[in-house]
């Protein structure tokens, strides 16, 4: 082809024709999208599920191990006598780890897991405590003493009836070295209330609670 050739709009036209068809097959070979977001090495392989639990498993754990993970114990709690009851709830602790709470030393107060209105029958144990607590053991208390502080045996309040320490009643507390215990108590005795003026003075409960420690 001559120069002359080249130099014609006809020559310019073809050129600019072949161009267009060339740019149009590589914007098609190159699938014409717009390039993906780049996924961080590791994240993409991940559930979201295993990040973050969703309500339902929260939920779901609680129902499996009858404590949520925030309470620092996890309480069963079994009556029988004249009364008959049953419980599995968590209660909080005072900020201290499972070892801490539990570690021996010079004698101090010990106090029990506090447990408010659980269960169908409402169930409270309250005050509960060794008084001369030095470590992991096996305590049976005593609610006189003549060296240092008397124990508090529980206050238990079920379905409306309050029941604690009476003629006869022994309560014995064992605890580990990593926080979980139990509290047994028998005879325990019915008491005036709000709800019941004139108690019952035959009626007797056994009560025990057993616990984990979980933080």
């Amino acid at each position: 082809m001559t120069n002359q050739s080249q130099n014609t709009p006809l020559f310019h036209l073809l050129l600019s024709f072949v161009a267009i068809c060339l740019a149009l097959s590589l914007l098609a070979a190159c699938g014409g999208d717009e390039p993906s977001a780049v996924q961080p090495t590791g994240v993409a392989d991940i559930p979201i599920a295993t990040v973050m639990p969703t309500a339902a498993q929260e939920q779901d754990t609680a129902a499996t191990t009858g404590c949520e993970e925030y309470f620092q114990f996890c309480n069963t709690i079994s009556i029988s006598g004249s009364l008959t009851a049953a419980a599995t709830t968590g209660s909080a602790g005072k900020g201290n780890d499972c070892a801490t709470w539990a570690a021996g030393g010079d004698p101090r107060i010990l106090e029990l897991p506090f447990v408010v209105g659980a269960g169908e029958s409402k169930i409270t144990v309250a005050l509960t405590r060794v008084g001369a607590y030095q470590g992991p053991g096996r305590y049976e208390l005593a609610a006189a003493t003549t060296t240092g502080l008397p124990d508090t045996f529980p206050s238990i309040e079920v379905a409306g009836r309050t029941f604690s320490n009476g003629e006869g009643s022994t309560t014995v507390v064992t605890v580990a070295a990593d926080g979980s215990g139990a509290v047994v108590a028998t005879g325990l005795v019915e008491l005036a209330s709000i709800q019941v003026a004139n108690p019952d003075p035959t009626a007797r409960i056994d009560f025990s609670m057993a616990w984990t420690c979980q933080a």
